[in-house]
């Protein structure tokens, strides 16, 4: 039996999971009247081997972005006349889906870029950026200024900024949120607003983290020591500023964005949480490596790779090695030992360095361990890295070819990626966003389509002309988020795009199959971090497994539900996480076609 022993499954049926089938108003609504064998005349097998294709009629995404009442728009500043032509124009931003109010629906922030003025204009100034409050039926309202995002403390204006990153770092239910940026990160607490609403304060000085930052992109939050509390991984790019400014071509006569390997990388950060909304910056301490021919980091995921349970740390650097982190941190005491070479994730199966971007995590193969996707430059193969390991040693086989994702070419830009099962078949499909990263490519354009892939059963077919009206035209893209905006059950796309607006793109796959699905959050009863938790739902006799997470895709913080696909299976047989302590813990009470919340050591889904 796949991951659950039989003494698992016999509690599990004790438990009286099998059968609990409460269906509400969602993707799975449509719930059919006997337990089909086949869907659309065609076979289902379960997850672990092939499955059928069953995609749905019509397109798999809607989209909503006219309607939607998102306006947001990055602004990298290339506006400015004469052109700059500054790498900074061309990292682009993110965005982070965060409930914000606590009313059960995904709010969206987006950072806002920047421009330049002053002398010569080579000021580097910031962009406000916007907050979302999510009104349901895919309708937001800009609530930026009334949340208190209009300005930082002090009414000091914004930072040229890049990513969002979202927490509960001081366990008092609500969750906050990071800015990364140019010379400088915001931290900002969730409060209440006096008015029964909620407002965002900031305090990065208060925290400690107003210091030490040269140019920060991608942030991932994840309680590393094992105290509860979450800490902070921040990834820096490069030493560029207007002193060290080279002139660049790619034809031989058309200036353009200088490429990465023109200046040193920088180190990256890691954050103590030191607990009273105090954090300490301790990198060189936790073992990370100097900058110069390393780091130029742009995309980082926090999980666990090994089977430890703690959440280690996967970052994408540009044109060098990429890093992976294992933790070996105490409490009080982070440690984190450079892996990437060794495990066989740095580089491409030519032993090449790539140029990495965004990054994710998940389960390819149906063993529950973690592996790793990576989006790659122009003429280099996106990277997919199968989990090998065994007894907590980490390794990693280059993936691409065998799995056929290679099959999409080596045309893209990749930026904002992840994991997702579009329609329910129970194997989670892959998404890209693309956009050039220089201004005038010579051999692709600058605007790129996105890409979808289709997982059956670990092996990827392009769907791309499947996707809607969305993916048929190009974007000059950079993060994206995976979440839920209507909480029923499938997964829509939010896409934050550099100088045009954002893609808001509803799910409309489920619900046309018969498929099953159960979500969950993971929570602990003192409201500790629970990245590094991994979730197994058993349907149908095969196990489906789920990864708490930090960071992921590019610059951007997703929604933190997991999703799990159950196929034509309208019930679970058992439910277990094993938690960021290492211990497990079986669920009974888990219903299929809505979301609950497992508490630890409750034992029953709420």
């Amino acid at each position: 039996m796949d991951g659950l022993s039989l003494g698992f499954l016999r509690k599990s049926l004790t438990a009286g999971m099998v059968g609990l089938a409460l269906v509400v108003a969602g993707c799975g609504s449509q719930r059919p009247e006997a337990k089909p064998a086949v869907v659309n005349n065609t076979p289902i097998k379960a997850i672990g081997s092939p499955v059928a294709d069953n995609l749905p009629d019509g397109p798999l995404f809607e989209d909503k972005s006219e309607t939607s009442g998102v306006r947001s728009v990055y602004d990298n500043g290339e506006s400015v006349k004469p052109a700059h032509l500054s790498i900074l124009e061309s990292l682009g931003g993110g965005l982070a889906e965060i409930d914000f109010d606590g009313d059960g629906l995904m709010d969206l922030y987006f950072p806002g870029g920047g421009y330049f003025g002053g002398k010569d204009n080579r000021d580097i100034l910031g962009r406000t950026g916007k907050l979302y409050r999510n009104l349901g039926g895919f309708r937001f309202e800009d609530v930026t200024e009334k949340a208190g995002l209009g300005t930082l403390a002090g009414g000091m204006p914004w930072f040229y900024s890049h990513a969002a990153a979202v927490s509960d770092y001081d366990r008092d239910g609500w969750p906050d949120m990071l800015v990364t940026g140019w010379r400088r990160v915001a931290l900002f607490h969730n409060e209440s607003d006096g008015l029964g609403g909620r407002k965002f304060v900031d305090v990065t000085t208060l925290a400690g983290m107003d210091q030490g930052v040269t140019w920060a992109t991608s942030a991932a939050f994840a309680d590393f020591d094992g105290d509860g509390l979450a800490d902070l991984y921040v990834c820096q790019y490069v030493d560029w500023s207007f002193a060290k400014h080279p002139d660049c071509n790619y034809d031989g006569k058309t200036p353009d964005v200088c490429p990465p390997k023109n200046f040193n990388g920088l180190r990256h950060l890691v954050y103590h949480n030191l607990g009273g909304g105090k954090f300490k910056e301790v990198g060189k301490e936790a073992g990370l490596p100097e900058g110069g021919d390393r780091g130029k980091g742009l995309g980082v995921v926090a999980v666990d790779v090994n089977g430890d349970s703690r959440p280690d740390v996967y970052v994408g650097n540009d044109t060098v090695d990429n890093y992976l982190f294992i933790n070996r941190s105490t409490v009080g005491k982070i440690r984190l030992e450079e892996t990437g070479v060794i495990a066989g994730v740095a580089r491409d199966g030519n032993g090449s360095a790539n140029g990495s971007m965004g990054v994710d995590a998940g389960d390819l193969d149906g063993s529950g361990m973690a592996s790793i996707w990576v989006t790659n430059y122009e003429n280099e193969l996106h990277a997919l890295y199968r989990n090998m390991s065994k007894k907590q040693e980490a390794s990693f086989l280059f993936h691409t070819p065998g799995s056929g994702i290679a099959a999409i070419g080596q045309k893209y830009v990749g930026w904002g990626t992840g994991f997702v099962d579009i329609d329910h078949h129970g194997n989670e499909d892959l998404v890209v966003v693309n956009g050039h990263a220089i201004r005038f490519p010579t051999t692709t354009g600058r605007r790129q389509r996105p890409v979808l892939l289709r997982n059956n059963g670990g092996k990827f077919k392009v769907m791309t002309d499947r996707g809607g009206s969305y993916f048929a035209e190009d974007h000059l893209s950079r993060g994206m988020c995976i979440g839920d905006l209507d909480n029923d059950g499938a997964m829509d796309l939010v896409v934050a795009n550099m100088n045009e607006p954002a893609g808001v793109l509803r799910n409309s796959a489920c619900g046309k199959n018969g498929f099953h699905w159960a979500g969950f959050s993971l929570a602990r009863p003192d409201r500790s971090d629970v990245t590094g938790a991994r979730l197994e739902v058993v349907s149908g006799g095969k196990s489906r497994y789920r990864f708490a997470k930090g960071g992921g895709s590019y610059a951007s913080s997703p929604d933190r539900r997991l999703v799990v696909g159950l196929g034509p299976n309208d019930a679970i047989e058992g439910v277990k996480v094993r938690w960021p302590d290492g211990k497990e813990e079986v669920f009974g009470g888990v219903a299929v076609d809505r979301y609950q919340k497992l508490v630890m050591g409750t034992g029953k889904a709420q």
